[in-house]
């Protein structure tokens, strides 16, 4: 009888962490623009753990954060980082901060024709072109005399909300261009020498990226796999995990730990992101 207790409670103590775990379901809610990501994570992972229950919603980020704030939601899946009013929230209803995860990054590559000679454009420069102060390609470095062509994605699509709001800063609300899906964009730019848009890469031949510089007295980058996860390239961001402090910490770090492994990162891959560099993976 003694032995068969003891066995029993051994088996208890193994078991126990897998009930703190999974042992209620883990609420999502986030970006619209990273739903489909969120939902292909939340699949991934709770084919590998049958008694997992991830529950992903979309709304938007402020949207996100304010369920955050409100111990309505366990983790905001979001496009960007956590402002200031909305971690002031936070701190007023936890006394702390959510804490951090980076899952991933998002990135774009600006796109010219591959006859155009201009190598090298600012953010200023890109505003400029892309608000419309700007519309010959004479007026930058190396550039010829030619009328500037606009091309650009859907404004509510991941790419371009990321323009938007990092190299546009939320201030031109219309843009006068065709607005199409990557493929045919950088079609549309390999046939037109005036040309010019961003999109996802790689790229395509006819057409080239140029670097980017985030100021003038900036070092200029190409995009690549590698500028882009190590962050050197500016036109990148991360794709952000924030965990309530009311949540289930095991299971919430349980489950953005996978996300972080090379089986969510490829996951991230196929979606469309890129991974991120080990060093931001190992933390918090």
């Amino acid at each position: 009888m003694r032995k068969s207790l003891i066995r029993t409670l051994a088996l208890a103590a193994l078991l126990a962490p897998l009930t703190s775990v999974f042992g209620q379901p883990l609420t999502l809610k986030g970006s619209d623009t990273l739903l489909g990501l969120s939902q292909k994570w939340a699949e991934a992972y709770q084919a590998q753990h049958s008694n997992a229950v991830i529950q992903v919603a979309g709304g938007g980020a402020a949207t996100a954060f304010a369920a955050l704030a409100t111990k309505k939601l366990d983790i905001a899946l979001v496009s960007r980082s956590l402002r200031y009013k909305e971690a002031e929230a936070c701190v007023a209803a936890f006394g702390q901060r959510p804490q951090e995860y980076k899952l991933a990054v998002s990135a774009l590559a600006v796109y010219v024709n591959a006859s155009n000679s201009v190598k090298t454009l600012t953010y200023d420069e890109l505003f400029s072109i892309f608000s419309g102060q700007r519309k010959n390609w004479s007026e930058f470095d190396g550039g010829d005399k030619l009328d500037i062509s606009l091309y650009g994605p859907a404004t509510n699509s991941l790419l371009g909300e990321l323009f938007n709001e990092e190299v546009l800063a939320g201030k031109v609300t219309t843009l006068a261009a065709p607005q199409l899906a990557n493929p045919d964009l950088l079609k549309a730019i390999a046939s037109d020498p005036k040309g010019i848009g961003y999109g996802a890469l790689p790229a395509v031949e006819g057409v080239r990226p140029v670097s980017i510089k985030r100021v003038f007295s900036s070092r200029p980058v190409l995009p690549s796999e590698a500028t882009i996860t190590n962050r050197t390239y500016p036109i990148a961001r991360f794709v952000y995990g924030y965990v309530s402090p009311a949540a289930n910490q095991v299971q919430a770090k349980a489950y953005l730990d996978w996300i972080r492994s090379d089986a969510g990162q490829q996951i991230a891959r196929e979606a469309g992101f890129f991974p991120t560099a080990a060093k931001w993976r190992a933390t918090p």
